[in-house]
């Protein structure tokens, strides 16, 4: 288990003032994450000696509680420890500017994770240095939570302004840091599917799927649109039936419905779709994808006036939904569907 600094500020203080001119230096490269062979050719001592600096350094600091060999231990101990007490120095990391870290180390001594998320707001898109430096800190279980909460609703916020590659490099972080956070692996679900790696959309959507929650239903439902996507509606159909009658969140029974009936179609179910995608429109009669489905269904069954109406109205609430930049309306389907609307009432106005 691990342990914590026993030390307050001016006891922190006390001893790195007091180090010697070698053990400082010594000190500034561990912060900035040499190993120890880049220690010891550029200070031109052996790494033997350079194992001696970091033992007693860690000495001074109190950490010295862990077996010798235990030498990456100690140095997250460091990181964490001068991240609580003098985060300044990590500004040779490049993790933000040694103007941005100074102020946020002088506002009323932050907690390592404060620092940390005051840290990450700051960095966007997430470096490499930071990366790093998150990694070699040695975070407490909650420290990791709250951590990882920051950086889902970084990622999510980066997702919604349609910023994917870097909504990725966030999440992606998030559920390393806790790897039971279903909402962050929703969303990187949803963020890979925006790049087409549907393969790691699936891999993150079914992690999020095993957890009791609106993220759990809502990827399930993505997971079918994806069987769907491929073609294999059968398995859709597996899908979403049995989380129908338990779904509790309304914006995500919606689009089970469509899907549902989208299934159908892709099957010739004609009767089950329309009275899916009529359940659909019932629960929310502006939503785009199920009136372009029901026009597909009703020039299928042969009615195409009432195929017509449904195309115009889909174009109609689509356009809306784009102007209002909904996330839900950038579905890549729908613009192949806006595509076949215009189409098919230009052809029948000539």
């Amino acid at each position: 288990m691990q342990s914590k600094p026993r030390m307050n500020q001016q006891e922190f203080e006390r001893v790195f003032d007091n180090l010697t001119e070698r053990r400082r230096n010594v000190l500034k490269k561990i912060l900035m994450g040499e190993t120890d062979a880049d220690i010891a050719e550029s200070m031109k001592i052996g790494e033997s000696s350079v194992r001696k600096y970091v033992e007693r350094i860690c000495l001074e600091f109190g950490l010295n509680n862990e077996p010798s060999d235990s030498r990456r231990y100690k140095r997250s101990e460091l990181v964490t420890l001068f991240a609580k007490y003098k985060p300044e120095l990590l500004s040779e990391t490049k993790t933000g500017s040694k103007k941005e870290i100074q102020q946020i180390a002088d506002e009323s001594n932050p907690s390592i994770t404060e620092y940390i998320l005051r840290l990450v707001s700051l960095n966007q898109p997430i470096s490499e240095d930071l990366q790093n430096l998150l990694n070699r800190i040695k975070f407490h279980e909650q420290e990791r939570k709250q951590v990882a909460k920051s950086l889902n609703e970084i990622g999510h916020k980066n997702y919604l302004n349609s910023n994917f590659t870097i909504a990725v490099s966030y999440l992606e972080l998030a559920v390393e840091f806790n790897p039971n956070y279903g909402a962050a692996h929703y969303n990187l679900g949803a963020a890979y599917e925006k790049l087409d790696n549907l393969d790691g959309a699936c891999y993150h959507y079914q992690i999020a799927s095993k957890y009791q929650n609106r993220a759990a239903d809502a990827a399930v439902n993505n997971l079918a649109r994806l069987q769907i996507l491929r073609g294999n509606s059968m398995a859709a159909v597996k899908i979403i039936e049995p989380l129908l009658s338990k779904v509790k969140d309304k914006a995500v029974e919606v689009t089970l419905y469509k899907n549902l009936g989208w299934a159908y179609f892709q099957q010739n179910y004609y009767e089950q779709a329309k009275q899916n995608l009529l359940m659909c429109l019932q629960l929310e009669n502006n939503y785009p994808p199920a009136y372009c489905l029901l026009a597909q269904l009703q020039a299928a069954q042969g009615d195409h006036q009432s195929s017509r109406e449904s195309w115009r109205t889909f174009l109609e609430f689509y356009s809306r939904e784009q102007q209002e930049k909904k996330v839900r309306g950038q579905l890549p389907e729908l613009e192949v569907w806006k595509l076949d609307a215009v189409r098919i009432l230009n052809s029948q106005a000539d």
